[in-house]
């Protein structure tokens, strides 16, 4: 995400000053080389003290520790923003925080995929993609009219929604599916592995997502999870009750209609 972001503002701001900032040497040498910035550094101050945006594209675990070193050195009204998942626990973070310099709103990109790391990023990966902005009683009016012109460089789909909201809309739509395919995988037995072809290949993908990104979302936002997984399970159940039932009209019924809203997106 963070690689992408920074080939794209190369693209899209073609006369600001773009540094990346990464623990990573591979991933910096690489951004460096493929000019998709204009400064390298493991160095967090370093990156962000001459910033006027920052946008944080690390996992949410990481959030609070890096704000709170930027606090300290970027300028005043400073926009920071971040393109992670889950927004109700990361606001409520940082509005506890007693902050100097910087002016928080937070942001979510829903672009990606399960590949993580520099060699996965895309410079057009942002492009007509859906963003979504969750701004609170606490977000400053101009901050957010600020990140809102930012990603309109990027695409016209701009949402706004409230923290609350996208953290349940998001657990249905993206951390469900995430655990579900973990879960599946968990499932299957070995043998049955080698059969694996496309259908189970595309449903099972986001799987192979890093752990260390998953682990922090899955915390963050475990309330919405737990109750879009209680709703699972409930339509699960109605499943087996046909299928052991052996009805057939209840199941064309329960198959029809699922393809009917897939069919709808």
């Amino acid at each position: 995400m963070g690689g992408s972001l920074a080939a794209a503002c190369r693209r899209r701001f073609p006369g600001a000053y773009v540094a990346g900032i990464s623990r990573n040497p591979k991933a910096l040498a690489l951004a460096k080389r493929k000019k998709w910035v204009h400064e390298a550094t493991d160095r967090l101050l370093d990156g962000v003290r001459n910033a006027d945006v920052i946008v944080l594209c690390t996992p949410v675990g990481s959030f609070l520790p890096s704000l709170r070193q930027i606090d300290r050195v970027c300028k005043k009204d400073a926009l920071v923003m971040d393109v992670g998942s889950v927004k109700g626990e990361v606001l409520r973070q940082v509005n506890a925080g007693q902050w100097k310099n910087l002016s928080f709103v937070g942001c979510h990109p829903m672009v990606g995929s399960h590949e993580r790391g520099i060699g996965a990023a895309c410079p057009r990966l942002y492009d007509g993609g859906l963003i979504l902005l969750t701004p609170d009683k606490k977000t400053c009016p101009r901050s957010f009219k600020q990140a809102k012109q930012f990603w309109n460089r990027f695409s016209g789909k701009i949402v706004s929604i409230s923290p609350g909201v996208h953290d349940r809309f998001v657990g249905e739509i993206s951390h469900l599916p995430h655990a579900l395919a973990v879960c599946l995988m968990h499932a299957v037995s070995a043998p049955s592995l080698k059969f694996a072809a496309t259908g189970f290949r595309h449903t099972t993908r986001i799987a192979a997502s890093d752990s260390s990104i998953w682990q922090p979302i899955f915390l963050a936002n475990k309330k919405e999870i737990l109750g879009a997984i209680g709703r699972f399970e409930k339509v699960l159940r109605q499943f087996k009750k046909n299928l052991c039932c052996g009805n057939s009209r209840s199941l064309v019924r329960f198959l029809d209609e699922a393809r009917r809203k897939r069919q709808a997106i």
